[in-house]
């Protein structure tokens, strides 16, 4: 528990950190594509450059992948991922935050109907239940009745159904015990994914920025020609991106991708309660309404993640009018007469 609460304290940080240096940036230095573009570069360099750095510390090859393997597994993640970021970055062109953070809500119902699917989680009731209450919950939170484009929304919901993807099957691979792969590390991960997120944004750069896209405008910052300065922009922000997706990944391999979108949804609160602090903004009874339902959402998840654990570990969950037997060191301890003593002792 304290691993998963150190992952989470980086998470945030990077995370919210990221949202707002990029929505800055974007303001200024209108390529969102092509600014993600920068930032897949960076990652995949930075993933590179520490496994070559490792391998040459401690003399062993870290795992690769066969190209087979990567097309079936590895290059659904990257397209997904990069669609997903790139859809995100591209959305916040046409609509705010708080409409943002209400449309990608619905990425919690995405990732429950695919771990169903896949088989990473059994149907529960409450597993559903939980998830509506949070994705309407946050819905209620941000609501606006004003500020709505129509373009802008399709690009989050259709980011949202990529997350669902990327997250369910970057946890088949990453946990199951028969995964097809044996990619388990985040670093590792993240290297073999680049190449794919790539390779899936460049026909959007080219086909929605390519036009525009020429040795003047990607020097043009805020109306002045500063070429160094988006440079090393952008390879921060890609840096920034590689640092969060590092802790997304090792979120994912101690929790689950539903566990790890509540997470994500926890940060966007965080961040919108602060925008509300610092702008002065008034929160209404329904934003306070759609607080308490992802709150309580939440709980519920919690809950049901502790009862299923504890009932997977064999923990007994109520007294049993049954008492269980001591198991000795040299074995189980309990064979068949045993068990039939047992019963008789207890009819």
């Amino acid at each position: 528990m304290f691993r998963v609460l150190l992952m989470v304290l980086c998470y945030y940080p990077l995370s919210i950190g990221l949202t707002f240096y990029q929505k800055w940036f974007i303001k200024n230095y209108r390529y969102p594509l092509f600014i993600v573009t920068g930032h897949y570069l960076t990652k995949f360099l930075l993933a590179y450059g520490v496994r070559f750095i490792y391998e040459f510390i401690h003399g062993t090859r870290r795992v690769r992948i066969k190209f087979r393997e990567q097309l079936h597994w590895l290059m659904p993640i990257g397209i997904c991922a990069s669609l997903d970021i790139g859809l995100s970055n591209w959305a916040l062109e046409y609509v705010t935050v708080s409409l943002y953070t209400m449309a990608k809500s619905s990425s919690i119902l995405f990732i429950v109907a695919f771990s169903l699917l896949i088989g990473l989680e059994r149907w529960r009731t409450s597993l559903l239940f939980s998830a509506t209450l949070i994705a309407s919950g946050l819905f209620l939170f941000t609501w606006r009745s004003t500020q709505l484009d129509y373009l802008g929304l399709l690009l989050v919901e259709l980011a949202a159904l990529c997350t669902g993807v990327r997250w369910t099957v970057s946890q088949f691979i990453m946990q199951k015990d028969d995964s097809p792969t044996p990619l388990r590390h985040p670093l590792d991960m993240v290297a073999h994914v680049q190449p794919w997120m790539c390779l899936a944004i460049l026909p959007m750069v080219y086909i929605f920025e390519g036009h525009e896209l020429n040795a003047t405008s990607i020097t043009i910052f805020g109306g002045e020609t500063e070429p160094f300065f988006i440079f090393t922009g952008i390879c921060f922000g890609g840096f920034l991106a590689f640092l969060m997706e590092i802790s997304e990944y090792l979120l994912l391999v101690h929790t689950s991708g539903i566990t790890l979108n509540i997470f994500g949804i926890i940060k966007e609160v965080m961040t919108l309660l602060l925008a509300h602090y610092l702008h002065g903004d008034r929160l209404t009874h329904v934003n306070l309404m759609g607080l308490l339902l992802c709150l309580v959402g939440m709980s519920l998840h919690g809950a049901s993640k502790h009862s299923k654990k504890t009932t997977s570990l064999g923990l007994p969950t109520r007294p049993s009018s049954l008492s269980s037997p001591t198991l000795s060191p040299q074995g189980s301890g309990f064979n068949f007469d045993d068990r039939k003593k047992l019963l008789e002792d207890n009819v």
